[in-house]
């Protein structure tokens, strides 16, 4: 690869590429301009000069025919000062003065009356010199007609000068070059330090720590929403791993004790040759996997309301109206165990919420009732105002320090005639809520009874349904 195509695969180095071109270009018409303004200022300095001059002579020839020549007036004509010259022709071309420091003739230009015209000529010395040539008209009865003078004068020393000056602007441009890429290589660094800065942070940053941040501190403002999204991609990279990690090590933990039931289950069916004996352990084989498959489910619902994979869709529901398909739904369950099931619902409650995953939880939370509530015992369901419900049941097997990991995974305390679950009713119930915006909350009251309370309903008003009224009912 080479050293261009290294550049332009860092961006220190494009950014450094492309402000050296920058810089030379800019420089370098900077220098040409300057070199053009010098020389048409040198050259216009000098035309001013030798148009002086040339009307100078030619005003002294007009006004002394046979003693044209003014060099013995002007010192700058004698033959030690050979950087000026001059030369007078009539209108038939013939020679009528030149300066004394002149050896030879002039070249000679055809000349337009009035208008003066400049060249750049040999001078007679061989030295470069710069010429003026003028025409006069002299009056009737001259007999030299016409006058056409030629002043010049030599540009060497002016080339000279203008040499220096070049000289000098490309010394002083190639230092205003390497100076500005210093600067340019120096400010580069710093402007990109930032951004090294912010690779370290994330460079720093561990997986395997849950609470994890992107540390960078300050940063300059264009970087700030690049480090805003980065922070935001972590947490929920992180997230996504943590998920992942609790859902692994949950179906590692749950699905342990039921394979090795399955398993010692098969092994002693094969060792029955009685009908009813293999029929029994396929029963228990399959209810054992119909708990594992229960589980998986339940993983798999919590981890997609964890991840925000279900979004809500709102719509109008009567709360109370399900709540009671909810009950019915357990209603055989709930006398098997001879609960006494109370509501106190009003006719109708209208929420707006998501009916699907209102229906879902308010499953889950009523089934986790019935599954621990104690045999014989009371349950008490109630609407409050704007919609908010209370879930009451007895529950002496449960401590004030159990309360806060009524949430947790797998937690389990007091399984209620002998009933297995898998301890995440109330993690599946608590997601949901998340999802719904909903507030589930748990209180263990002084006499034994635990209170699930669900609130933060979007309420809507009661005449969408009937006027609101209504009493107790029970299943």
């Amino acid at each position: 690869m080479s050293w261009l195509d290294r550049a332009r695969s860092s961006l220190r180095g494009r950014l450094a590429l492309e402000l050296t071109i920058g810089v030379v270009v800019v420089l370098s018409l900077m220098f040409f301009a300057l070199h053009v303004v010098i020389r048409d200022e040198i050259y216009e300095h000098l035309n001013r000069d030798l148009s002086l001059r040339s009307s100078a002579v030619a005003l002294y020839a007009a006004a002394h025919p046979g003693a044209e020549s003014i060099a013995p007036f002007m010192p700058r004509f004698r033959p030690g000062a050979h950087e000026d010259v001059f030369q007078i022709w009539d209108g038939r071309r013939r020679t009528l003065a030149r300066s004394d420091s002149t050896m030879r003739d002039l070249p000679y230009f055809e000349g337009t009356v009035g208008v003066p015209a400049y060249h750049d000529v040999v001078l007679p010395d061989g030295h470069r010199g710069r010429a003026i040539i003028q025409k006069f008209v002299l009056p009737a009865g001259d007999p030299r007609g016409s006058l056409t003078v030629v002043t010049a004068e030599e540009t060497e020393k002016f080339e000279g000068l203008q040499n220096r000056i070049h000289e000098m602007l490309l010394l002083s441009t190639v230092m205003a070059i390497a100076a500005m890429l210093l600067i340019a290589g120096y400010s580069i660094r710093r402007g990109l330090h930032p951004v090294q800065e912010l690779a370290h942070a994330l460079e720093r940053v561990d997986p395997d720590d849950p609470d994890a941040v992107l540390d960078a501190g300050p940063l300059p403002t264009e970087l700030q929403p690049v480090a805003a999204s980065f922070s935001s991609l972590l947490t929920r990279l992180l997230d996504a791993l943590s998920r992942e990690k609790r859902y692994a090590r949950s179906v590692a933990h749950e699905l342990r004790n039921p394979l090795a039931e399955i398993r010692l289950l098969l092994d002693v069916g094969s060792g029955s040759d009685e009908p009813d004996a293999l029929r029994a352990t396929m029963r228990d084989i399959g209810a054992t996997a119909s708990e594992m498959e229960q589980t998986v489910e339940a993983l798999l619902a919590l981890t997609r309301y964890e991840a925000g994979v279900e979004s809500p869709q709102p719509e109008p529901v009567d709360l109370c109206a399900e709540l009671r398909r909810q009950w019915e739904a357990v209603a055989t369950q709930a006398r098997n165990k001879d609960l006494d099931v109370q509501l106190g619902l009003p006719a109708e409650r209208w929420v707006y919420t998501d009916s699907a995953l209102l229906r879902r939880l308010l499953a889950n939370l009523i089934g986790n009732v019935i599954a621990h509530a104690p045999r014989g015992s009371g349950v008490f369901l109630e609407s409050c105002g704007g919609g908010d419900l209370r879930v009451i049941n007895a529950a002496p097997h449960l401590t004030p320090a159990d309360v806060p990991r009524l949430g947790e995974r797998f937690f389990r305390v007091g399984e209620a005639d002998g009933a297995a679950h898998a301890g995440l009713g109330l993690s599946l119930a608590g997601a949901m809520a998340q999802v719904l915006g909903l507030h589930l909350g748990l209180r263990l009251r002084d006499d034994g009874f635990l209170v699930t309370s669900l609130g933060s309903f979007r309420a809507l008003p009661q005449s969408i349904g009937g006027d609101g009224t209504g009493g107790s009912d029970a299943p």
